[in-house]
């Protein structure tokens, strides 16, 4: 009884977490770098979009009908409170706001058009995506509207941040917490995958927390339905799947590589694979060689690693899916 099999509806959502309890605001550009400084530290990495990739196959929305026009932004206090900043992005800024007629906690996230050039369909895709999803480890996305100039997307405020921030205080999660993590995770991406959704961008900067370990996937703007093999170059680096980088063609199964990757974060408080320029980090990549035997990994379960190996697996054919990761002993217990 762990996964879900709700179908996907018509409208209401999910959604993109721009923030965190600390107000930082995570990336919304095409990154410059790998994020990685070779030294192992955990840094907030930036998504990658070859634009000049091929991406066949990917079923996007041009245009969401879930947002909806307004004149001017003050319309939107009608029915929000909205208060102060508490993160910004190359392309947006992000606010506290609370909806009047039920006092529900919202990050309000204002994305300008003029810097997105021309690449508006990203946040249609998104508010589309999340306006048929229905699952409870998805970020809500409460509402949605847009100006000649703006969107306004309003999604439901996360009071414990996310998950990245999580690792970096502590350092490195529990078994017990990670597991919570990767379950809930993975059960948000069985049922995307079912309705052959890849994310392709899982990474804990993107696992949001509400409470008592309660986890919700967000920000979509990568999603795409799967129509066949898929060969656009994008994600995080450290997150990419072998299959991306090589530009093999690909499928949802990518995403449970990148989730992982975020496992071996959340038991050793690292990546796996690390290098000081993008090149190299592919190159290991692909090469997909785990390291498991010395300190901290000798006091890592063996069902945990188990799982590990199977989920970070260089052949897509072999690997784990998202139910099989649901299945395993360490998971299923």
């Amino acid at each position: 009884g762990r996964r879900r099999t709700s179908t996907m509806r018509s409208r209401s959502a999910v959604g993109r977490q721009p923030y965190s309890r600390r107000g930082s605001a995570s990336c919304d550009r095409t990154s410059g770098g790998s994020g990685e400084d070779g030294s192992g530290e955990l840094t907030r990495q930036c998504r990658l979009i070859h634009n000049t990739s091929k991406h066949v196959n990917e079923g996007f929305f041009g245009r969401s009908e879930n947002i909806r026009s307004i004149d001017r932004r003050h319309s939107l206090e009608k029915s929000f409170e909205i208060g102060s900043v508490i993160g910004k992005g190359n392309f947006s800024t992000v606010r506290y706001a609370v909806r009047k007629k039920d006092e529900m906690k919202c990050a309000l996230k204002e994305v300008d058009k003029r810097s997105l050039r021309g690449k508006w369909f990203f946040v249609e895709n998104e508010v589309e995506v999340l306006a048929g999803s229905s699952h409870s480890n998805i970020c809500l996305l409460i509402d949605a509207f847009q100006t000649d100039s703006f969107y306004y997307l309003f999604f439901e405020y996360a009071q414990d941040g996310d998950v990245f921030e999580v690792v970096r205080r502590k350092g490195r999660l529990e078994e017990r917490e990670a597991q919570r993590v990767i379950q809930q995770t993975a059960s948000a991406l069985s049922y995307l995958h079912s309705n052959s959704i890849a994310h392709r961008d899982v990474k804990p900067e993107n696992l949001l927390l509400f409470g008592n370990w309660k986890v919700k996937l967000c920000d979509f703007g990568l999603a795409c339905t799967v129509l066949g093999p898929l060969s656009r170059v994008c994600g995080t680096p450290t997150y990419c799947a072998p299959e991306v980088v090589s530009q093999s063609g690909y499928g949802t199964p990518v995403d449970v590589w990148s989730l992982g990757v975020v496992l071996h974060v959340l038991l050793v408080g690292q990546a796996p694979f690390r290098s000081t320029d993008r090149n190299g980090l592919f190159k290991l990549i692909t090469r997909g060689q785990l390291k498991l035997f010395q300190y901290p990994w000798t006091t890592v379960s063996s069902n945990a690693k188990h799982l590990l190996r199977k989920m970070i697996t260089v052949d897509a054919d072999v690997r784990l899916t998202a139910n099989g990761v649901l299945e395993h002993p360490w998971i299923d217990t």
